[in-house]
């Protein structure tokens, strides 16, 4: 008898075009529509059983091998805007540029080759107790998440414990084959401004950093735009400290710390009329070498405990996040999940101060928190594929008295309800209907969607989408006049298999607003899915 070995991998490919049109508003002159013309693809790879665990295995028995388990995951995408929004022009004083060098921003979406993740694993060494990563890792805590090129490795203890390191280079939008997604808060804005000298020290001004110096005229590239400081590395490690084998309880403590360099001069020193010291502020040796851009300490939990007769269950959970960098809590989660049969209720409550990255110019500006409660009310029924749930809150922001021109905190307040319904039947039929109402700071939204989808045969299946919304902004006198509006949006879909693994979506959508009177959408998807055999 003859046996093969093999290891096992699983391919995806997603491709889509979207075929749309974009008002833009302008203060003098009639208004324009730029069209968007935008390709997507992106592929994920998984290689599993490297290490030959299942390899000479019967179909009856998956009783792995002893050893390590090693695989690699990569998920790459590529995108492309084509239409007149990115590759227009301008023309400013007589001079034609490309809309790519006036708006920054238009970059990302030009022309990108991103791997959001690509890693290779190693689980189960030293006897099961050791698990090592490198690659792009995308690593996530209970408030937060982020990328690194570099290693993590997590030991598990026979005590009920696992102890985890890493370090690397934060991912960046600078980084090779980077997305701006990963970006860390607060450094995403197009201008960049340096430090200018003054006479005396201290007496300087922040000005944008030169654009008028000539550029290369590459067509999908901003010419002009510089930002050094964003160009730099940032080292990142951390660790973490997590129960594990628990039914129970779970428990996880991490720490993570981010630093940059702090770039010198740009230009030839004396390019200005006092001699230039640095991007930063630096006439006295104050800039430091290295600069601290995040520092977090993370601690969650989350329990579970069997109540009532009949099954019932209760699950406390928790999460707080101190901003070593600020010296203070920035995040903070608690609520407790409680079910009983069909029914559920879990309340809320959520503590946000906005933060930013260390070299963020949004630091200079005040922040206040706001706290979130809310309560989940779901219900299923026992017989009938049908649920529902109903949720209302109340939001409170931390604005100063004086940015609203009176003494009370009334105005502060913000809340409503979302009620919505579900139905799903043997994955043949659903419908599914939200609706909601808000009101209170920041003005009054309210609407619904509606949404539903019939596997008409074995191979094609139809969706239908349709959404309004009434929106009343507080501040719609200081701004346009129709900002007081109701839009109405619908969809509708059609899903193709066209063979195994090969499935093929087309929608339409059409948006109708006092602002924009047609807003039309078409896109289309190519979905490859490819699972060798057993």
């Amino acid at each position: 008898m003859e046996t093969a070995t093999a290891y096992e991998f699983e391919v995806r490919a997603r491709t889509i075009g979207q075929g749309y049109q974009a008002r833009s508003f302008r203060l003098l002159g009639s208004d324009v529509t730029l069209s968007r013309r935008r390709f997507t693809q992106t592929l994920s790879l998984n290689i599993w059983d490297l290490s030959g665990r299942r390899r000479d295995r019967m179909l009856h028995d998956l009783t792995p091998l002893s050893g390590p388990d090693l695989y690699v995951s990569l998920y790459l995408r590529i995108e492309h805007d084509f239409g007149s929004w990115s590759t227009g022009s301008l023309v400013i004083d007589n001079r034609v540029f490309d809309a790519v060098d006036l708006i920054p921003e238009l970059e990302r979406g030009l022309v990108a080759l991103d791997i959001l993740y690509g890693y290779a694993a190693a689980e189960g060494l030293a006897g099961g107790w050791l698990d090592l990563y490198a690659g792009r890792l995308l690593d996530s805590d209970s408030l937060d998440w982020f990328d690194m090129d570099g290693v993590k490795a997590r030991f598990h203890t026979p005590i009920g414990v696992s102890l985890a390191g890493f370090a690397g280079l934060r991912v960046r939008d600078s980084s090779p084959l980077a997305s701006p997604t990963f970006e860390p808060d607060g450094t995403g804005s197009a201008e960049c401004a340096e430090y200018v000298e003054g006479q005396n020290p201290g007496s300087g001004s922040w000005r944008p950093i030169d654009r008028q110096r000539p550029g290369d005229n590459r067509l999908f590239e901003n010419d002009f735009d510089r930002c050094p400081q964003r160009d730099q590395i940032m080292p990142t490690f951390g660790g973490s400290v997590e129960t594990r084998g628990f039914d129970w309880l779970w428990a996880r403590l991490s720490y993570r710390r981010s630093m940059s360099p702090t770039p010198g001069l740009i230009g030839p020193v004396d390019r200005f009329e006092v001699a230039d010291t640095g991007l930063y502020p630096d006439e006295v040796d104050q800039a430091p070498d290295w600069g601290v851009n995040e520092e977090f300490a993370t601690a969650s939990v989350r329990s579970n405990h069997r109540a009532f007769a009949g099954g019932g269950q209760i699950t406390p959970h928790g999460a707080v996040r101190y901003n070593l960098l600020l010296g203070l809590i920035d995040q903070a989660h608690v609520g407790v999940r409680m079910r009983y049969r069909q029914s559920t209720i879990e309340p809320e409550i959520y503590y946000s101060f906005p933060s930013f990255d260390g070299d963020s110019i949004l630091n200079v500006f005040s922040s206040q928190p706001y706290v979130d409660a809310r309560i989940t009310y779901d219900q299923a029924l026992r017989d009938v594929p049908l649920s529902g749930y109903v949720r209302p809150w109340l939001r409170r922001f931390g604005v100063a008295r004086d940015q609203r021109g009176g003494p009370g905190d009334s105005d502060n307040l913000a809340g409503g309800i979302h009620i919505g319904a579900r139905y799903r039947r043997h994955g043949l039929l659903s419908a599914q209907v939200d609706l909601f109402h808000d009101s209170g700071y920041g003005g009054r939204r309210t609407g619904g969607y509606a949404d539903a989808y019939w596997q008409t045969t074995r191979d094609t299946g139809v969706r239908v989408r349709f959404s309004t919304i009434y929106l009343d902004a507080d501040l719609s006198q200081t701004l346009h006049p129709s900002s007081r509006k109701t839009t109405f949006a619908g969809q509708a879909g059609v899903t193709y298999r066209v063979a195994e693994g090969v499935v093929f979506h087309l929608v339409a959508e059409q948006n109708v607003s006092r602002l924009s009177p047609s807003q039309f959408r078409l896109l289309g998807v190519v979905d490859l899915a490819f699972v060798p055999e057993v």
